[in-house]
């Protein structure tokens, strides 16, 4: 699949191999050797709407072209969560609670 690909702020052309997981298309952005075997790392999800089949003069009968840009979710920027302060101290509250409730108390452990 030729598409162009985004890394950061980087724009450019490129080659990726395209599979299908469970009837979505994605392309694969990375490999790794496990054992000698190639193994794909990185995916990017695929509009199927956006692949489209090369010519029928093409020579290689199993490219496609993909009309969007994907993007590289290892080089993307991420920001810091906005969290809502009265949402906080409400779970925090009921994870211990919950916590204490679960969690074995000294009489429950086992003597040795």
């Amino acid at each position: 699949m030729i598409h162009r690909h985004r890394v950061g702020r980087l724009e450019f052309r490129r080659v990726s191999e395209l599979v299908y997981v469970r009837g979505r298309p994605k392309a694969i952005l990375g490999w790794i050797d496990v054992g000698g075997m190639r193994a794909p790392l990185f995916f990017c999800d695929l509009d199927p709407a956006k692949l489209k089949k090369a010519g029928a003069g093409n020579s290689a009968k199993n490219t496609y072209y993909y009309d969007s840009v994907t993007v590289d979710p290892r080089y993307e920027e991420l920001g810091p969560v906005e969290e809502d302060s009265s949402s906080e101290e409400d779970s925090s509250s009921e994870e211990d609670s919950s916590s204490r409730e679960d969690s074995p108390s000294r009489e429950d452990l086992p003597r040795r």
